[in-house]
């Protein structure tokens, strides 16, 4: 077994590495706030540098791409402790021109690195069930699989440096438009009168079905497993799916796409955020924008 560097104990990260601890790996963590990297019971690190020095492999799982870069190239970061043959795993998501960057820059130093965002959200965190997108060499991809399969039911590499991070943008411009359509749909049939109950199971047997609709139907009192039944407690925030969809509006804006969906759903969400829903759950867009 490996000795992994997880950098980010947050929602994601923190389920994730207690899985991998549970796989019989060694972990260092490393965290913002110490105490909730002493959570994990195990080793900790005060910085990146010292978390890669006494490590094989690093796991991050972060809010930003801001953070992530500090965490990697810092002065304090990954690079300055890392060794050749050592990898990154950069489990967050973010622009592909900066996991581009970052296999450069660690490339220079013989450090492999993999942008591996995944889909699934804390749930499938928690069981070991997500969705793994894997941008990177064949051969960076060929050493973090078998660790990586202990987070997933599917990992998938579909791409050179970026490629994981195109994709996961790509997935999220279909999830934050559907959201959005979803709670268009819900206003209009509660005006109309329409049970939800009844609405949602005539939804999930008929084509305007998508996982989306199942996992965060956004009228109260449906599921209890959905937000909407917990004050929109977040399983993915608004926030970041806003900052997910500029992302990928971004990217589509690079490669000269149009994109109008896109644009009119980011646009719900950064109103959604002006009215005080940036923390709650995403399907909060439609109790948010309710007139």
């Amino acid at each position: 077994m490996s000795r992994v560097a997880f950098i980010g104990l947050g929602t994601m990260g923190l389920p994730m590495a207690r899985n991998l601890l549970a796989a019989g790996h060694e972990l260092v963590g490393v965290d913002v706030d110490p105490a909730r990297a002493a959570l994990l019971g195990t080793l900790v690190a005060p910085t990146p540098a010292e978390a890669a020095e006494a490590s094989d492999l690093a796991l991050l799982s972060l809010s930003s791409p801001a953070a992530v870069e500090e965490v990697v190239l810092g002065s304090d970061g990954l690079r300055a402790g890392a060794r050749r043959g050592f990898v990154v795993v950069d489990m967050s998501t973010g622009p592909p021109e900066l996991a581009r960057r970052l296999a450069a820059e660690l490339g220079r130093i013989g450090v492999d690195s993999l942008d591996a965002p995944v889909s699934g959200g804390p749930r499938g965190a928690e069981t070991g069930s997500l969705t793994v997108i894997v941008g990177g060499s064949r051969e960076a991809f060929a050493a973090g699989r078998p660790l990586l399969e202990e987070l997933a039911s599917l990992v998938v590499h579909v791409g050179p440096a970026g490629a994981g991070q195109a994709a996961k943008l790509c997935n999220n411009l279909i999830a934050g438009a559907t959201m959005v359509a979803i709670a268009e749909a819900c206003a209009v049939a509660e005006h109309e009168g329409i049970d939800p109950a009844v609405l949602y199971r005539l939804l999930t047997s008929s084509t305007g079905d998508s996982r989306v609709l199942r996992t965060r139907f956004p009228l109260v009192g449906v599921s209890p497993d959905h937000p909407a039944s917990r004050d929109y407690e977040a399983l993915f925030s608004l926030r970041l799916m806003a900052k997910d969809l500029d992302l990928a509006l971004q990217l589509a804006a690079a490669h000269g796409v149009e994109a109008p969906v896109a644009t009119a759903s980011r646009e719900r969400y950064r109103t959604a955020q002006e009215r005080g829903a940036g923390a709650l759950d995403y399907s909060a867009v439609y109790a948010a924008l309710r007139p």
